[in-house]
């Protein structure tokens, strides 16, 4: 019979390894080689056994030290030392044991809160889907999860076979260069990643957006899946993103994958992860061009202003005064009176646009952008970490919660105003090559404030214009 603290000790290692959480971080396609360390083909060793605790007792079947030798020397002091000692750390074990099964259990109640979540979100949009396939099938809700099942399988394999006119059939433009990278840095380290689906896909229809321009539709649905994914290195060493991962490639993932209009069919648009692409459950569904009301009631205010505006070539400056006291946003109300152009919403619906603009940009086309901000200004958005452009910025799902005028350049031509875009939403800084988090968090939404010059010198629907950034 074991003691109680060794028996104890090897129920806890045992119930650690059950609850022991594999990553999904592993590669698959698109993603980098960030976190990959050393390891080998065997697997990490976890150690031979249990702990050790304690001596084997002074006499053959003594489960504690101490027994009496033939002078009855023996220390009966120092067997009440050591069961004290295995009492305290039984109950020590016992805690563990205890923390270990409750955020075993918490996980579980999360996973299936999730999947519950995503279960409703596909119900719902699957139901308006039926509107959008009224004016074209390709919006089904049986197609498009074909479609995507289609285009997954065939997305991991063209990774997995480093299939590169394979990837650009089925990739973005955008997507498509930074998975060049990513598959560049790989073949620079001379490693090599094998994926292989074991089971699914399972896809979820949970995002749907269907305007007048086919180039601006999209549907998103959610991707779970088992695969094996390793990395190799050229000696055919098994890399290892930590020192809990046990080389085998066993992984369960969940992405959100948007994807765009390609002729009939769909184009790879962006993915991402099971937590920062959760946003997608949020986001509205536009069944309909006609029903996208959000950006058809922006539309409207800015439309509205530009036909009610000044005469080409007469400034605001020759209309109004400016030299009189008051905040930023109070010049810019008076300044409204004789340019409706100036007005606080009029400012607040084109930060709105140009925060969807960025995140489009950050995968996808950047033009939505460039209507509303200059090429320098744009790039600083998108690429912040100098002129060889290694590191981006990646915004998912942003909304913008409020726009603070700071300032007001009268004087200036064509005017500007000083703006503090309050956002919300996932913002992070991404090596390219890696895809390593470089600051920020992926899975973590935060308030983040943007500063931004608006120049008025754009054409509408954009006659604001971003012309720099802090």
């Amino acid at each position: 019979m074991l003691p109680r603290g060794r028996a104890t000790a090897l129920v806890l290692v045992s119930i650690v390894a059950q609850l022991g959480f594999v990553s999904d971080a592993l590669a698959q396609a698109g993603r980098g080689s960030s976190g990959f360390g050393g390891g080998a083909g065997g697997g990490v060793s976890r150690g031979g056994g249990g702990p050790y605790l304690g001596g084997d007792g002074g006499s053959a079947g003594s489960d504690y030290g101490g027994g009496a030798g033939p002078s009855g020397s023996g220390d009966s002091g120092s067997g009440g030392a050591f069961e004290a000692g295995f009492d305290a750390l039984e109950a020590i074990m016992i805690a563990i044991i205890v923390f270990g099964v409750l955020s075993f259990a918490v996980r579980l109640l999360r996973e299936r809160r999730r999947r519950r979540d995503r279960a409703v979100r596909d119900a719902c949009v699957s139901t308006a889907s039926a509107e959008a396939a009224e004016d074209d099938p390709i919006f089904a809700a049986t197609a498009v999860k074909a479609a995507a099942a289609a285009l997954y399988r065939d997305v991991q394999r063209a990774w997995n076979e480093r299939d590169d006119a394979a990837l650009a059939r089925m990739l973005g433009p955008e997507l498509l260069d930074e998975w060049r990278r990513r598959l560049a840095d790989f073949a620079r380290k001379g490693w090599t990643n094998e994926v292989a689906i074991r089971r699914g896909p399972e896809v979820g229809y949970v995002g749907l957006v269907n305007r007048a321009s086919t180039t601006e539709d999209r549907v998103t649905v959610a991707v779970t899946a088992a695969l094996h994914s390793i990395v190799k290195t050229r000696d055919g060493m098994i890399l290892h993103r930590d020192e809990d991962d046990e080389g085998d490639g066993e992984i369960e993932v969940c992405e959100y994958w948007t994807l765009t209009r390609e002729g009939d069919g769909w184009r790879l648009h962006s993915i991402e992860q099971e937590h920062e692409g959760s946003h997608h459950l949020r986001a509205p569904v536009v069944a309909a061009p006609w029903s996208d009301d959000a950006r058809l009631s922006d539309d409207s205010l800015v439309e509205l202003a530009d036909a009610d505006a000044p005469q080409a070539g007469v400034g605001v400056t020759e209309l109004v005064s400016v030299h009189f006291d008051g905040s930023a946003r109070e010049q810019a109300l008076d300044l409204s009176l004789a340019d409706p152009r100036c007005a606080p919403d009029v400012l607040e619906a084109t930060a709105r646009r140009a925060v969807e603009a960025w995140a489009e940009a950050v995968d996808g086309d950047d033009a939505a952008l460039l209507e509303i901000a200059t090429p320098q200004a744009a790039r600083a958005l998108l690429y912040p970490g100098g002129a060889d452009g290694n590191v981006r910025v990646v915004v998912r799902g942003p909304r913008l919660e409020s726009l603070a005028i700071t300032a007001l350049h009268a004087e200036s031509e064509p005017l500007r105003i000083d703006v503090e875009a309050r956002v919300r939403g996932r913002r992070y800084h991404e090596d390219r090559d890696t895809a390593a988090v470089l600051s920020g968090d992926r899975d973590r939404e935060t308030r983040f404030t943007e500063r931004w010059t608006l120049a008025l010198n754009g054409p509408a629907p954009a006659t604001w214009r971003i012309v720099s950034t802090a």
